[in-house]
């Protein structure tokens, strides 16, 4: 029982310390159990379990990633309150475009299509110092 509450405080310090990194760890271990799991599951053969395994491993996948930004969005946000200055720029601009076209001269019969896109994705964040408020409490 105490080796478990010892376990237990060293994971939650971990997570205090570096919540990224501590997921960014988790995602791997998980991964890496999920593969283990998976090359089991090969050699008995059962395609259908093998399907299954893929899809549960990426659905896995996701949650580890949407919770890795949820830690993240929380720790820009502690940092944000904790902070004497910040300095906020981002930018976000997803577009595209597309067409199609048909010519003919009579003769002959032409039909194209083309196609663009422009990702701009820019998030730039500057803490400067401890902000009074935050000493205080």
């Amino acid at each position: 029982m105490k080796e478990e509450k010892v376990s237990i405080a060293l994971e939650v310090a971990k997570f205090a310390l570096n919540p990224t990194g501590y997921l960014i760890g988790q995602i791997v271990n998980s991964t890496t159990k999920a593969v283990e799991k998976s090359e089991e599951v090969t050699d008995r053969g059962e395609l259908q379990a093998i399907r299954l395994e893929a899809e549960r491993q990426e659905f896995s996948l996701k949650m580890a990633e949407s919770q890795a930004r949820v830690a993240q969005e929380i720790a820009i946000a502690r940092r944000i309150e904790t902070a004497g200055e910040v300095e906020i720029e981002e930018f976000y601009d997803y577009s595209g475009e597309g067409h199609a076209g048909l010519k003919t001269d009579g003769n002959a019969l032409g039909i194209g299509f083309s196609g663009s896109g422009k990702r701009v994705s820019r998030r730039v964040y500057r803490f400067k110092g401890i902000s009074k408020k935050s000493v205080l409490t």
